[in-house]
């Protein structure tokens, strides 16, 4: 099978994309390190407005997110909420200097982690804040925060090497459990399926799959690279990946290995894969690969003409994917 790149988009200027793009109604936002988010037509990749959304460090522009007629994202140290209909920001609200992390958008309200080592809930609508907890002294929240009914999940680092899992109370931030993981670094997230919560731990070498309702261990599966990024979860498989150049897919319920693949290069660290229907997706150095979720069998590859900064989002059989210089569809 071979891939065609349907457009590609890439600013005046010579910036990179970290993100994983969002979509909403025929549009497709994507950041770059130049502070600005743009939206552009998702069938020609061309630009109809953008918008300023950071400042001070390129890499705190975070994942956008749509909900409620807003997009969200994190830039500058403030979560933004952009009007679709005017393209102005309607409210803004201070995370920290450097934060990275993504904002998780569940009914009204708008989850966001701090640098600082801190979580922040936000009404979508109005900006006002729930809530907001200081987590562990000397620890920062880089990874986005997962949510459930009950719980908000996130991951947090001290240095490469230590870290928590911690679940906190979803109306209260009352801190439910901690579990020690292992680093939770910029681009990743726990991953929860079910019952279960699974959680890279950087330097730690290490997947671990802890029970939502107690962050007891389940089961954890060691590499011999460091991993980062969010594990995808899909149809009894979970994937993962890291420096070692492995993409490695196992049983989700046992950890047992189902089958790995090797890669030309290390995926950046922004990388993730994701999971579409039966085919795992995943970009390494200038390439962009599709396996068999079940066997790891390669289903084509397509070479891109600038290494792969992001996790792919496959929508409606078109693979949307950012590089140091431009975001492409790949249909």
């Amino acid at each position: 099978m071979v891939k065609r790149a349907r457009w590609k988009f890439a600013p005046s200027s010579p910036v990179t994309t970290r993100n994983t793009p969002a979509i909403h109604d025929g549009v497709l936002f994507a950041n770059f390190d130049n502070d600005k988010l743009y939206a552009l037509d998702l069938s020609k990749g061309k630009e109809l407005w953008n918008v300023r959304v950071g400042g001070g460090v390129p890499e705190s522009i975070s994942n956008p997110m749509v909900a409620h007629g807003l997009l969200f994202v994190v830039g500058g140290g403030q979560c933004h909420a952009v009007d679709l209909g005017t393209h102005a920001i309607r409210w803004s609200v201070s995370c920290d200097a450097e934060a990275t992390s993504s904002p998780i958008v569940v009914d009204d309200d708008v989850y966001v982690g701090t640098r600082l080592g801190g979580v922040v809930a936000i009404d979508a609508r109005t900006g006002a804040e729930r809530w907001r907890v200081l987590l562990r002294r000397g620890e920062s929240v880089q990874s986005a925060v997962s949510v459930t009914r009950e719980y908000v999940v996130v991951g947090t680092s001290q240095g490469f090497a230590e870290g928590h899992v911690v679940a906190l109370d979803r109306a209260t931030g009352v801190e439910r459990w901690s579990a020690k993981a292992g680093a939770m670094g910029h681009g990743g997230a726990p991953a929860i399926n079910g019952s279960t919560v699974y959680a890279l731990s950087g330097l730690g070498k290490r997947l671990r799959a802890l029970d939502l309702a107690s962050g007891k261990e389940r089961w954890s599966y060691e590499t011999r690279g460091a991993l980062w990024g969010t594990p995808a979860v899909a149809d009894g498989v979970v994937c993962f990946t890291g420096d070692h150049a492995i993409l490695h897919a196992l049983n989700e319920k046992t950890g047992k290995e189902l089958w790995s693949v090797t890669l030309d290069k290390p995926p950046a660290a922004t990388v993730s894969p994701a999971i579409a229907g039966d085919v795992v997706y995943m970009g390494a150095g200038n390439a962009i690969h599709a396996w068999t979720l079940r066997e790891g069998t390669e289903r084509w590859r397509w070479k891109a003409p600038y290494r792969v900064t992001t996790a792919p989002l496959v929508a409606d059989g078109t693979v949307y994917v950012g590089c140091e210089r431009a975001v492409i569809a790949l249909a």
